[in-house]
C-alpha cells in the first residue's frame, strides 16, 4: 500500500432505500483503486424513512462495505460534493491511508441527560486510541438536533400564546426533553463535557436533522439507526487538519439586556426589564398578531448573537415561544445580546473568508454548515458549490446541512447556529 492518502465521495439519488445505500457505497469505493477504507461517512437526507427505511439504506451499504469498516452518519437537510447540490439523496466519503489509526464511538439519550452521553461516546474513543502513536488528532460527530416538544395536554408545538399556560410549560419542556427527548438538542452541553475528555483533538461538530420541520432526525452508527444519540468519528494520524469557522453576519445597532433567565440558561424570561417576547418583538418590529406558525420564516432571518465565555459570538434563534418566553437553541453565557444582520453576500463571503488553502498538498475537505443558509440562500446555493469547485478543483469535498454547528481547536469551542466549518486535510 502506498502511502498516499486516497478520498472517494460518492453519490446516489436511487429512490430505494437499499438500492441507494448500494449505490452510494459502490460509487466511494470505486475511488479508492481496491484498497479497505479506513473508515466511511455516510449522509442521507430524510426521503428513504418513507422508500424502504434507514435500516435497509444501511443494509445496502453493508452489502458493498467490508466488514468492520468504521461508519458513522445520519440524517441532513442536503449536501454538496464534487457532483453537485443535493437536497434528495445520499452520499459518503471514505478514505485508504495507511498512517492514521481510528475509532468510532457512541452516546445514547442526548437529551435526557448530554453530559453521560457525552462521556459514554468520548471514553469509548480514549480507551480505543489510547496507544496511538500520532499526532494529529480529529474528531467528527454528529449529534441529534432539537426536536419540536411534546407538551402534555397540548401535543407537539414550538408556540403557546397562553401566559398562564406558558409558565407551566416550563416544567412540561423539561419533561418533553427528560423523558420524550423532545426539545432542545443541548449540542453545546455534551460538546463542553467530550471536550473536557478529549482536549487534545480537533472537532468538527453538526446536529443530525431532517428537512429542517425538526419533527425527527437518525443517527448511523456501524450497522445501527440511532436517534437521541451522539455518534462521533476520531482518527490519529500524521496528516495535518486545518480547521476554520465562519459565518457572514453583521451585528446591528439593535442591542439589549437579558434581564431574567431560567435555570437551564436557555429560557429568557425578560429583556430590558420587560417581558421577554413583547420586548424582542418591540426590537425587532414585529406586531403580537405576528406570533403564528409564519413566525419562523421571519425569525430564522432575524439572528441573536451573544457572546460565548471566551468572546466568540454565538449566532442563533428563538426557537420556542412559550407565554411571556422564548427559549434559545444555546445556553446564555453573556446576558448581552445583540440582533445580527444575515444577507445573501455576507454568507457568500464567509465561504471566502473560510477555505484559505494551506500551502501544503490538499486531499480532502469535510464541511459542517447550517441548513438555515441552506434556506437562507435558496436557488443561490449553487454560487456555494462554484465558490467550492473554483477553490479546490477537482479535490474530494463534502458539505452536509446540519441543524447546530460547533468546532473544537486550541482557541477553544465555538458553536452557533448560520455558522460555515471547514476541516481541510492536507501533507
Amino acid at each position: 500500500m502506498s502511502e498516499e492518502l486516497k478520498a472517494g465521495v460518492g453519490l446516489s439519488r436511487k429512490w430505494d432505500a437499499r438500492e441507494a445505500g448500494r449505490e452510494v457505497a459502490l460509487s466511494t469505493l470505486e475511488k479508492l483503486d481496491g484498497e479497505n477504507p479506513k473508515f466511511f461517512l455516510l449522509f442521507s437526507t430524510i426521503h428513504y424513512e418513507k422508500y424502504g427505511g434507514f435500516q435497509e439504506l444501511l443494509n445496502g451499504v453493508w452489502d458493498v462495505l467490508p466488514e468492520g469498516t468504521p461508519l458513522i452518519g445520519g440524517t441532513v437537510a442536503g449536501f454538496m460534493n464534487n457532483y453537485g447540490c443535493y437536497t434528495r439523496g445520499a452520499t459518503a466519503l471514505a478514505v485508504s491511508y495507511p498512517n492514521m489509526d481510528v475509532a468510532i464511538g457512541v452516546g445514547r439519550n442526548t437529551k435526557r441527560n448530554p453530559q453521560k452521553a457525552a462521556r459514554e461516546c468520548a471514553m469509548t474513543i480514549k480507551e480505543k486510541l489510547s496507544n496511538s502513536k500520532y499526532k494529529n488528532k480529529f474528531i467528527m460527530d454528529l449529534i441529534s438536533s432539537g426536536l419540536v416538544p411534546q407538551i402534555p395536554g397540548v401535543g407537539r408545538t414550538m408556540i403557546i400564546r397562553s401566559k398562564i399556560l406558558g409558565k407551566s410549560a416550563l416544567q412540561l419542556l423539561n419533561y418533553s426533553e427528560k423523558i420524550l427527548q423532545k426539545g432542545v438538542c443541548k449540542q453545546d452541553e455534551v460538546l463542553k463535557e467530550f471536550t473536557k475528555i478529549l482536549p487534545d483533538y480537533y472537532l468538527l461538530s453538526g446536529g443530525a436533522t431532517d428537512d429542517v420541520t425538526q419533527l425527527r432526525n437518525y443517527q448511523f452508527f456501524d450497522k445501527e439507526v440511532l436517534s437521541n444519540s451522539i455518534c462521533a468519528l476520531a482518527i490519529n494520524t500524521d496528516i495535518n487538519i486545518t480547521l476554520t469557522t465562519t459565518h457572514g453576519l453583521l451585528e446591528t445597532e439593535k442591542k439589549f439586556r437579558i434581564s431574567d433567565l431560567d435555570s437551564t440558561r436557555r429560557i429568557i424570561k425578560s429583556i430590558d426589564g420587560k417581558p421577554a417576547i413583547s420586548r424582542l418583538f418591540e426590537i425587532l418590529n414585529l406586531r403580537k398578531e405576528d406570533l403564528n406558525e409564519q413566525i419562523f420564516r421571519k425569525i430564522f432571518f432575524l439572528p441573536i448573537g451573544f457572546k460565548s465565555k471566551n468572546g466568540d459570538l454565538v449566532p442563533t434563534v428563538a426557537g420556542i415561544f412559550l407565554g411571556d418566553y422564548f427559549v434559545v437553541i444555546f445556553q446564555v453565557e453573556n446576558e448581552e445580546a445583540v440582533i445580527l444582520n444575515l444577507s445573501g453576500q455576507g454568507l457568500l463571503n464567509s465561504i471566502d473568508e473560510n477555505i484559505t488553502m494551506p500551502s501544503e498538498r490538499v486531499d480532502m475537505v469535510l464541511i459542517s454548515s447550517c441548513a438555515m443558509r441552506l434556506l437562507a440562500l435558496g436557488k443561490h446555493t449553487y454560487s456555494v458549490y462554484e465558490k467550492l469547485k473554483d477553490k479546490l478543483g477537482d479535490k474530494p469535498f463534502l458539505l452536509y446541512y446540519v441543524a447546530g454547528e460547533a468546532t473544537y481547536s486550541e482557541r477553544g469551542l465555538k458553536y452557533g447556529n448560520y455558522t460555515f466549518n471547514s476541516a481541510v486535510f492536507s501533507h
